[in-house]
């Protein structure tokens, strides 16, 4: 019995598989090389050989009757259909940063960069990983709750995402450097590191968007069990440089409250995957 778990974001797609309580290596894809995601998954097994009895899917969309429409990709699946199509015990579709959200008490201290050294409490947390769209997650207990919250209005009409994502990123890079054509993220790093001053100015206006959004959803549910970033955008060294931290407890009454909260920089990779492998074995697929 196996499960085919699956983290497919709006650039890129990973799998693994899940077999007698053990994680395959990681497959990864480039989502613009497929019309569809049902094309993305068919790949997918055609290149690993075999279809398992399971199949767990994070995407980047609300899902609502195990049916999930991409944010940011005009891309949508039905698990339901997706069952049948490929003949399988069970499909299940979840939320991508509700699914690394399960994955949080299974990290240890060598997965985390901690931005805010406090003990790591039993009261809730958010996790916010900053990706082609922004995402974002409660976890109370052993529940974990997925929000939408990238999609909030904020001013002129404009979402959250707009000011912090990793396109909104390259667009603040693009104003500040005056550059023709977008510049990869990567790149912006790289000469961040190199000490290209656009490219610092970029990190620093962008970090302070990103510290708000963060300021307000920790103190929207009194995050005292710990405040958890992620994403490709993100790094440990700029976040440190630039003073991240102290950004995001600059409030003007709420300022001892958000000093107690844990805030952390999540290093590991593909914690995702840890996440899945506990829902799997949760619903008794492993």
């Amino acid at each position: 019995m196996g499960v085919i778990l699956a983290d497919i974001g709006a650039t890129n797609a990973r799998f693994c598989v899940l077999q007698n309580g053990h994680l395959s290596e990681v497959y990864q894809f480039v989502c613009d090389d497929f019309a569809n995601p049902y094309q993305l998954i068919d790949s997918f097994i055609h290149l690993y050989g075999k279809v398992e009895d399971y199949m767990l899917i994070g995407a980047p969309g609300a899902v609502v009757k195990n049916r999930v429409k991409w944010t940011n990709r005009k891309w949508h699946l039905d698990g339901t259909l997706l069952k049948k199509k490929l003949k399988l015990k069970q499909v299940v579709l979840l939320n991508d940063v509700e699914a690394q959200g399960h994955a949080l008490p299974l990290l240890t201290k060598k997965d985390f960069a901690f931005l805010q050294k406090r003990k790591l409490g039993q009261g809730p947390q958010i996790l916010v990983n900053i990706g082609t769209g922004l995402g974002a997650c409660f976890r109370i207990g052993n529940s974990v709750f997925a929000t939408e919250y990238g999609q909030n209005i904020v001013a002129n009409g404009q979402n959250i995402e707009s000011l912090v994502s990793g396109p909104a990123f390259k667009h603040l890079y693009g104003s500040i450097s005056k550059q023709k054509g977008s510049v990869p993220s990567v790149q912006i790093t790289e000469r961040y590191f190199k000490g290209d001053r656009a490219a610092q100015k970029t990190y620093q206006q962008f970090y302070l968007e990103f510290s708000k959004c963060l300021m307000n959803l920790a103190l929207t549910i009194k995050a005292t069990g710990g405040v958890f970033i992620a994403g490709g955008v993100l790094n440990e060294t700029s976040l440190k440089k630039m003073r991240f931290t102290q950004s995001f407890v600059k409030h003007p009454t709420m300022k001892h409250l958000l000093k107690e909260m844990p805030l952390c920089y999540i290093k590991q990779r593909h914690f995702a995957f840890i996440g899945l492998k506990a829902l799997a074995q949760e619903y008794g697929w492993s």
